[in-house]
């Protein structure tokens, strides 16, 4: 590994609250992500108010910080109007980036907000350059990378990259590929794509080996640390580092930070001293045992630990009991008001966190204790037995008050457009949208004899606004050719151009403009319903359903035959595999396919080099709006698979507003979750409340799956294609779910 130092990536923490922003701020982040209480992919946060949001922003602004607003959850249609309200205030607050999942989300922020910049967040699951490089078509500045890429990917894929990388370094890692799991909706409503998983994969399973029951903590990651993979991190070229956590609290984050900052900022000849002093740092973020992640083939095979309690924290103790409102609770380490613990039953399952305030030990209350049984006022259930874990610690700060904070004062945002001809200047203030003020004054120009007028210089000269509460967020210009202007006839204009229109901006009612831009923004949400004939019935294994001439034959890029009508690609492709996807591509439109089924975004920069096909989206590439399906309808698609996580009331609305006809899953087993992990069982296994599931591992994409033991199974819904998938479920079998459809998709 070198240790040349060639990059110093942003240092990107996770912020829960407002207090725990500053905190991170104050110890060594150059920028924090946050959400608001809805849309983002950690609603069990505290989360950030719109306040909370301007006082993050002025607070950044003023230390030259960054902040990002995560917004990165799949949104139904019925939705998309609150989304845009939310973004069009957050966008009077100019966060230094957006971070998505949604492509109706990223298509709205290109079109209605461009003044914010776009983040590809990793429940996108871009794990390529092909991927990388459609993140950049779509206007996108960043990609947050999947998870599950090793170093030498990741440096393959950064070599080819025109947008910046960005990577998990830090915390607690999810067994499944990102943005692809449907286990927690699936057992219990709760989605991991709308910031709302319950950790199924923290809980124990049993399966059954040789006739022996086999229990362990199977899908269950290690947590995520490369204190020493910065050095390599540096030399690759990523643009930023990103601590997970915003769920911690902020004495958690504060000493994450302060390792990552000590190493980051370390020299060459630096690094051996500071690693070590770093790694004592980090022993006071509680969490569970470290490991390198998927950084190399081998690491993901020692990820999962199934013999391990997957819950993050150190064991301090167990309950014996409860009593009147009261946690009895037997200590083995030192527990101090203000620390925060967590339960864990035998099963896995996880209280949420709670901070100590109170403790009574033998007659009276007491500050600390270090061992014997204490009682801890406690208002949820837990049973007897849980163990007791510690996950943070109390600690001073340094860190200012956030009541103190002041919000971020907004003035308003205009855009100039400046004409300069020889015999006249003309200013457009907004063109036309603050009540079309156009200001002209007479020039007397003469010809350039070396160097004509710069735009540069015109757009950085106009923009400085004085003393007038306005700001200016795009100056265009246009200079009629070999034009000489001294300098200081250009600063003149300028001053007698804010002097003569700043007093007019102050008579505008700019919350009139904004609120008709809202109206206008709300007004193209909803694209529009296709006009199509009859239904279309897409069979995937299995054979044929039924006879027809709309029925169309799908089969793999691995497997198909001169009989298939259409060929699915596959939804993971490491950067090492690309080119081989490439050429099967090629050899299937040699031998006529002309229909492909893409699964994944990088899929759509590899069929964009041939003309004439027909492509249709299929699991696990979601579409759960009509701006979502407008965006892939711009790329070349011509028919969207809703996705399966959603309740009848989505699946409606994304039919009848998509611009683009709609196929629903109908039947099938798709996989729960998919990871390049090493599981070590493979067949049925049982939670402990006895519900049944499969596990398998794939050969040909080096993958294993978690499949449920029932078969989706939905009703047919008038105007929709239909897709039976037969390649993991017999047909007609008993046992069935219509997962999120009778319910709601949350």
């Amino acid at each position: 590994m070198s240790t040349h130092i060639t990059h110093t990536p942003e240092l990107l923490a996770p912020a829960g609250n407002l207090e725990t922003a500053l905190a991170a701020y104050v110890s060594g982040a150059d920028a924090v992500y946050c959400g608001l209480g809805k849309y983002n992919a950690r609603e069990g946060a505290d989360n950030f108010s719109i306040e909370d949001m301007s006082k993050v922003s002025a607070y950044s602004k003023k230390h030259n910080k960054k902040f990002y607003l995560t917004f990165n959850t799949l949104l139904k249609q019925n939705e998309l109007e609150e989304a845009a309200e939310e973004l069009f205030k957050m966008s009077q607050l100019y966060p230094d980036g957006v971070i998505v999942q949604d492509l109706g989300i990223a298509r709205m922020l290109r079109e209605y907000f461009p003044s914010m910049a776009i983040h590809a967040s990793t429940q996108m699951g871009i794990h390529n350059s092909a991927g990388v490089a459609l993140a950049g078509d779509m206007g996108m500045e960043r990609v947050i990378l999947e998870r599950q890429v090793t170093l030498e990917e990741l440096e393959r894929i950064v070599e080819k990259s025109d947008i910046e990388i960005e990577v998990f370094v830090h915390g607690a890692l999810c067994c499944s590929l990102s943005g692809k799991c449907l286990f927690s909706s699936w057992i219990g409503g709760w989605s991991g794509n709308r910031g709302r998983c319950k950790q199924p994969c923290r809980r124990r399973y049993y399966s059954q080996e040789r006739g022996e029951k086999k229990g362990g903590f199977f899908f269950s990651t290690q947590d995520l640390y490369t204190l020493d993979l910065i050095p390599e991190l540096k030399r690759i070229g990523v643009a930023s580092l990103k601590i997970e956590g915003r769920l911690k609290k902020p004495s958690h984050i504060q000493s994450v930070v302060e390792a990552y900052r000590m190493v980051l900022d370390a020299g060459d000849d630096e690094y051996s001293k500071v690693i070590g002093r770093a790694k004592r740092v980090l022993s006071n973020a509680y969490g569970r045992k470290w490991s390198h992640g998927f950084a190399a083939v081998e690491d993901m095979h020692t990820v999962l630990q199934p013999e391990n309690v997957g819950v993050s924290g150190v064991l301090i103790g167990s309950v014996l009991g409860v009593q009147n409102g009261r946690v009895k609770v037997e200590l083995q380490r030192k527990l101090h008001i203000g620390d925060r613990i967590r339960f864990q039953g035998a099963g896995g399952e996880e209280s949420s966190g709670y901070t100590v305030r109170t403790m009574d030990q033998g007659s009276g209350r007491v500050p600390s204790a270090v061992k014997g049984v204490v009682f801890i006022p406690f208002d949820r259930d837990v049973s007897p037995g849980a163990k007791v874990y510690k996950v943070s610690r109390s600690s001073k700060h340094n860190w200012p008050d956030p009541d103190s904070l002041p919000l971020y004062q907004s003035f308003p945002h205009v855009n100039l457009s400046v004409r300069i001809q020889q015999n006249l200047i003309t200013v457009h203030v907004n063109e036309g949208d603050t009540g079309n003020i156009e200001w002209t004054t007479p020039l007397e120009l003469e010809g350039a004899r070396k160097h004509g007028i710069s735009t540069r210089e015109v757009k950085r000269v106009f923009a400085a606004t004085g003393d007038n509460n306005v700001v200016v967020h795009e100056v265009k210009v246009e200079c009629d050719p070999d034009l000489f202007m001294p300098p200081s006839r250009l600063k003149q204009l300028r001053r007698e151009f804010w002097n003569d229109v700043g007093p007019k901006l102050l008579h505008t009612d700019f919350e009139r403009i904004e609120e008709q831009e809202l109206e206008h923004i709300k007004s193209k949400i909803n694209i529009g319903k296709p006009k199509k004939d009859a239904s279309e019935v897409s069979v995937a294994g299995g054979g044929s359903r039924k006879s027809g001439k709309n029925e169309i034959s799908v089969e793999s890029l691995y497997s198909y035959s001169k009989q298939t009508q259409e060929v699915e690609l596959p939804h993971f492709c490491p950067e090492g595999v690309l080119d081989i996807i490439k050429e099967k591509i090629a050899h299937a439109v040699e031998t006529g396919i002309r229909r492909f089924r893409v699964s994944d975004l990088y899929q759509l920069i590899l069929l964009g080099e041939y003309e004439g096909l027909d492509i249709v989206t299929g699991y696990p590439l979601p579409v759960t709006n009509a701006q979502g399906a407008g965006e892939l309808q711009s790329r070349g698609v011509k028919k969207v698979q809703a996705w399966v996580e959603l309740d009848k009331e989505g699946f409606l609305s994304l039919q009848q507003c998509s611009p683009l006809p709609v196929e629903l899953y109908r039947y099938g087993r798709p996989f729960l979750l998919a990871t390049r992990a090493k599981v070590g069982v493979e067949g049925e296994i049982t939670d402990p409340r006895g519900r049944k599931f499969y596990t398998h591992y794939s050969g040909i994409d080096h993958l294993s799956y978690i499949f449920p033991y029932e078969v989706l199974n939905l009703p047919k819904l008038e105007g929709f294609d239909e897709f039976f998938d037969y390649r993991n479920a017999q047909k007609n079998e008993k046992t069935v779910s219509s997962f999120n459809y009778e319910t709601e998709f949350v």
